[in-house]
Parts: structure tokens; C-alpha cells; sequence
């Protein structure tokens, strides 16, 4: 019952948002992407990714690759990016593919060592120490109907139902209540990367515009990092 009661709130304000195109203005576009989970989502495959992309013709497509690393070797993007964004490189060499993603200040200029995932990672250590801690999973159960409901619309919802502002809505609520339950413990370092991530790829997004003025882009970012990217541009343009 507690469930129901808690999604109610989140159903009502989803009901009266409008539905924006992905289309911040004439000539930039952001899509979110769901990487591997194109291959689960009948109705947003990588294919109609590719199609849509294809039909809009952009001039620049921007990647969620760190800028250092667009020159990488496959076998080293395959290792740290997902397949959609360093697949573009290659797919679309009549482009200019330029990468915005930020993966944090310690590699920052840096190649990504081989293990860092695994055993270097900061944020990865932390993430794993939380998915064991039984007593804060506890805690955290209380938003996983709004995670469902993201997990749901990433497995089932078409390009331009997952970047109608939706699941940017949903998401804005989940993380906003998983920051406020790590607070004050010591997995509170995890949002603040999380929250910093995407300020960082939404600067460098913005650098990209700025250098390319009059040009057609697209940016393909993972879609829990569309909301503020998106944002920052209308802003940009209405200023």
C-alpha cells in the first residue's frame, strides 16, 4: 500500500507535464540514449537510434567520450564507453564526432588504466560497498517504485517517448531522494559525483556549442544525464 500511496504523487505530476521534443532549437538536439538496454528495448534499438540520427543529419555528433580519449583504439573505447557512443566514430566518418563526457578528477587528461573499473575506481568502490550494505539497501527500498518506473520506461518507451521530459521528471525526483538518504553517510560522496557529472558534461556540451556557432549537432548522452544538458541549452538560448 505504502508503494501505491508514494507513486501516486509521482503519476499526477507526470499526467500534466507537457510533452517537449528533444529539439532544444532549430539546429542542437539532445537525445538520450539507453546504452546496452537498446538491445532489450524493442521500441528504441540501437537501429532506430541510428535512423533518427540518419534522418536529422546533423553536422557535429557529440558522444559521451571523454575528449582525451576520441582517438583511442576501439578495444580501449569498448573497455570504457558504451557501444552506441563509440560506434558513431566509425559509423560516421563523413561527420565530426566530437566527445563531452567527465569521468572524474583523478583521471581527468589521463588514459583510463586497464583495471580501473574493477579495482581503481573511487565512485565503483563506494557503489559496491553500498549494493552490500544491507541496512542502507533497506533504507533506499522505499524509492525503488520510482527506480522501477525508470527501469520500465528505459525497457519500453520509443526515443521520442523516453526524451518527451517524462523520464527527465522522474529521474530529477530519484536522484533528488537518493541524495537526501545518503546524506550524512559516508556514501554520500556517490551524488555528488553523480550531481558533478553532469555539470561537467553539461559545460562541456555547452564549450561545444560555443565553438561551433551555426552548426547542426545532435548530442547522444546516456538519458539519466539529459535533464540538465538540456536545460543549460534552452537557458543558453533564451539569454
Amino acid at each position: 500500500m505504502r508503494k501505491k500511496i508514494l507513486l501516486l504523487p509521482i503519476l499526477v505530476i507526470i499526467s500534466f507535464t507537457s510533452v517537449k521534443a528533444q529539439e532544444v532549437k532549430s539546429g542542437l538536439m539532445v537525445v538520450g540514449t539507453i546504452h546496452g538496454a537498446h538491445n532489450m528495448n524493442p521500441n528504441y534499438s540501437y537501429d532506430s537510434l541510428y535512423n533518427f540520427i540518419e534522418k536529422y543529419n546533423p553536422d557535429i555528433i557529440g558522444v559521451e567520450i571523454r575528449k582525451e580519449d576520441m582517438d583511442s583504439s576501439v578495444a580501449y573505447l569498448k573497455r570504457n564507453y558504451p557501444f552506441e557512443m563509440y560506434d558513431c566514430i566509425s559509423r560516421y566518418p563523413e561527420k565530426v564526432v566530437l566527445g563531452f563526457d567527465w569521468l572524474g578528477d583523478d583521471i581527468a587528461g589521463k588514459a583510463i588504466p586497464s583495471n580501473y573499473w574493477k579495482e581503481i575506481s573511487p565512485v565503483k568502490k563506494l557503489e559496491q560497498q553500498l549494493f552490500t550494505d544491507t541496512v542502507m539497501l533497506k533504507k533506499l527500498a522505499v524509492i525503488e517504485i520510482v527506480r522501477d518506473e525508470k527501469i520500465r520506461m528505459v525497457l519500453h518507451s520509443s526515443l521520442e517517448q523516453l526524451n518527451d521530459m517524462r523520464y527527465d521528471l522522474i529521474n530529477r525526483i530519484y536522484y533528488k531522494q537518493l541524495e537526501l538518504m545518503l546524506k550524512d553517510t559516508k556514501y554520500a560522496p556517490l551524488t555528488d559525483f553523480y550531481k558533478k557529472r553532469d555539470e561537467m558534461i553539461a559545460e562541456n556540451i555547452l564549450e561545444i556549442v560555443k565553438n561551433n556557432p551555426g552548426k547542426k549537432i545532435i548530442f547522444l548522452l546516456g538519458i539519466d544525464h539529459r535533464d540538465l544538458t538540456a536545460t543549460r541549452l534552452k537557458n543558453l538560448i533564451n539569454n
